[in-house]
């Protein structure tokens, strides 16, 4: 990853509004689920790159150091770096995808916190891990589906797919 000027704001921008979302907005209830704000932003990273992925973990490490999780909620950010290069690895082929295992990875993990943290059994603390992360994720897809579209990003989307090509051939 080159280090520019746009590169450098993506990543402040990514961090920012995983920490000030978490810490300031807190975890919202959307139909019942609380939505953690700063995983939003995970599909995200299949149009802003290793900047975003970058500064969603900053930004995870940042906010989980005030976390009611506990101290071990400080390895997080390794679990989510995980899911997000599976993100930007399929960038190329199918986000959806990508978000869905990222969903999949970071929300056992999840449910291993909360049932550690309210000491309650972790098969009762999943569904609610996983209704959480899913719910961000698909609030982030939609948002990642409009950006998408917009002129900015039509243009990178299709250099995107020609190198995918130009690679399976």
């Amino acid at each position: 990853m080159r280090l520019t000027s746009t590169s450098f704001g993506v990543f402040v921008i990514f961090a920012a509004v995983y920490a000030a979302g978490t810490l300031g907005i807190g975890r919202p209830e959307i139909a019942g689920v609380a939505v953690k704000v700063g995983e939003i932003g995970a599909p995200l990273v299949a149009l802003f790159g290793m900047p975003a992925l970058v500064g969603l973990v900053f930004g995870q490490f940042i906010a989980n150091s005030a976390s009611p999780l506990g101290p071990l909620d400080m390895l997080s950010p390794v679990v989510s770096l995980v899911g997000l290069l599976i993100i930007w690895y399929m960038r190329q082929k199918l986000v959806i995808v990508g978000s869905i295992i990222y969903v999949v990875v970071t929300s056992p993990w999840l449910a291993y916190l909360i049932s550690n943290a309210r000491e309650i059994p972790y098969s009762n603390a999943l569904a609610p891990a996983f209704a959480s992360q899913l719910a961000a994720v698909v609030i982030g897809y939609v948002i990642y589906e409009i950006l998408r579209r917009a002129p900015p990003f039509r243009q990178e989307a299709k250099v995107i797919h020609q190198e995918a090509a130009a690679h399976s051939e």
